[in-house]
């Protein structure tokens, strides 16, 4: 817990190291020592023993402890599953939820680790844009004691597809801004290092045209206009070795527009 939400003579469940799902010790809170350090009192085990507690030691109010150790359990159920459903944090797929989900613009909605952590209005709002039925839900999902729902990969999977065919544009415009703008920074001198990064958002950028339905004679335009780019920071770099640097920075500003 944080230490500001600790209180004397309030009763907690303790744990000496955080290891989820380990058994929870009754302690009561006697005072506030210095920093994050405590007095506790044990109630159950040892009853009457007095030692030291760290406030992230104390884990939950004890009047809580049933729905903190629900809660626990169905964070697990949910990481299983997800793990089962192939979730990789490091792969295309699970970078292409990251922009899906980023291009949204809803606040109260984001995807992060395999999870969508999401408010019931929020997910409401979205579902609805997706053309979703709404309130449907994994049986792995669960909400929190905070009231924020958590979804599984699964359904993080099923909103992203169904946004990407129903408002394409509002994906793809950000998927089209970060291929240009690293694209550009790709020819900058001292930005190679980008390469890498650009190859990666493209292999993530592909299915989300795959999922907007994306028309192959635009991807086809989109491929002349990245070779014409190429070929003007071509003539740049020409012209700057000539000595021709105001002609190069004229062509580097229409390129930047």
């Amino acid at each position: 817990m944080l230490k500001a939400e600790i209180r004397t003579r309030a009763e907690y469940g303790f744990r000496d190291k955080p290891v989820q799902g380990s058994h929870l010790e009754h302690v009561r809170v006697l005072e506030h020592i210095r920093g994050n350090k405590w007095k506790v009192e044990w109630i159950d085990p040892n009853p009457g023993l007095l030692h030291y507690a760290e406030s992230g030691q104390l884990v939950c109010n004890w009047k809580d402890r049933r729905v903190f150790l629900d809660e626990e359990e169905r964070r697990q159920r949910l990481k299983e599953r997800n793990e089962e459903q192939g979730y990789s944090e490091k792969s295309p797929l699970t970078g292409a939820l990251y922009d899906v989900f980023e291009s949204l613009g809803e606040k109260d909605v984001s995807f992060y680790k395999g999870v969508v952590l999401c408010t019931p209005e929020a997910i409401e709002r979205v579902h609805i844009r997706a053309k979703m039925k709404v309130g449907e839900h994994s049986p792995y999902a669960y909400t929190d004691r905070q009231g924020v729902i958590h979804l599984p990969f699964e359904d993080a999977l099923a909103i992203a597809k169904s946004f990407c065919a129903s408002e394409p544009g509002t994906v793809l415009n950000g998927v089209e801004a970060t291929e240009r703008k690293w694209g550009r920074e790709t020819r900058t001198p001292g930005k190679e290092h980008i390469v890498s990064l650009l190859n990666e958002f493209q292999a993530s950028a592909a299915l989300i045209r795959q999922w907007t339905g994306h028309d192959p004679a635009i991807a086809q335009r989109e491929q002349e206009i990245q070779m014409l780019e190429r070929l003007v920071w071509d003539a740049i770099y020409a012209l700057q070795k000539v000595g021709q640097d105001k002609e190069a920075s004229r062509l580097r500003r229409a390129l930047e527009r």
